[in-house]
């Protein structure tokens, strides 16, 4: 009753309807782009050579950051006095919308990966726990920074081996294409959220408990 009306301490467990509807919809915006990519491979003309095309890396681009915008939408209205106060509250979301970014690009890369059993399972994965992780990561009360730490870092370097040296169960030196490029730079950013939020989380940590005064008690 004694925070103020903006306090990071006020916590929410759950999103409000204004941000769930546009993170939704900014997920089914995503996700029309990825079916849309993936009707479009069993067209003999719109097939990819290699890592996708020219011609569908910025669509594919403009998908994902259409969506993640969209979402961001119903973040900032929610939380706006927030963000301009900054704080580990608005870290969180910017990790959440990056999630949602990074997710949708694994998307893209399942497509073009459907040869690949291995590689079509990774992707499928890590891209399904990133666009959920995306609804969770600013409500949950537990502190998982170090998880979705280390699952970036995890595809950072999965990334770097597999463009240095034929890995198994992939056989061959992966390419290095723009979809991938584009993703890693997000996943940096990630990384530099994340690291700053556990910072953050260990100086709280070390800052002394409040002892209540005579007349409190």
């Amino acid at each position: 009753m004694g925070f103020s009306a903006f306090d990071d301490r006020m916590w929410r467990t759950r999103p409000s309807i204004t941000e769930l509807a546009f993170l939704v919809c900014g997920v089914l915006i995503v996700l029309v782009g990825w079916v849309a990519d993936f009707l479009g491979l069993f067209e003999i003309a719109s097939q990819p050579t290699g890592h996708g095309s020219s011609t569908t890396f910025p669509l594919r681009l403009f998908m994902t950051m259409f969506g993640v915008a969209f979402s961001t939408i119903g973040v900032g209205f929610e939380n706006f006095p927030q963000i301009l106060l900054g704080g580990d509250r608005a870290k969180r979301f910017i990790v959440a919308l990056l999630f949602l970014a990074d997710g949708s690009l694994h998307l893209y890369a399942f497509n073009d990966h459907l040869g690949d059993l291995f590689s079509a399972t990774f992707f499928a994965f890590f891209s399904a726990v990133q666009l959920a992780a995306a609804f969770v990561i600013p409500y949950t009360k537990y502190r998982l920074e170090s998880l979705w730490l280390a699952i970036t870092v995890f595809l950072i370097l999965a990334y770097v081996v597999t463009r240095t040296m034929a890995v198994w169960p992939i056989g061959f030196v992966e390419e290095v294409e723009p979809l991938g490029i584009v993703s890693k730079l997000v996943e940096l950013a990630t990384v530099l959220v994340l690291v700053s939020l556990l910072q953050s989380d260990r100086a709280s940590r070390r800052q002394p408990m409040p002892v209540a005064s005579p007349s409190d008690r």
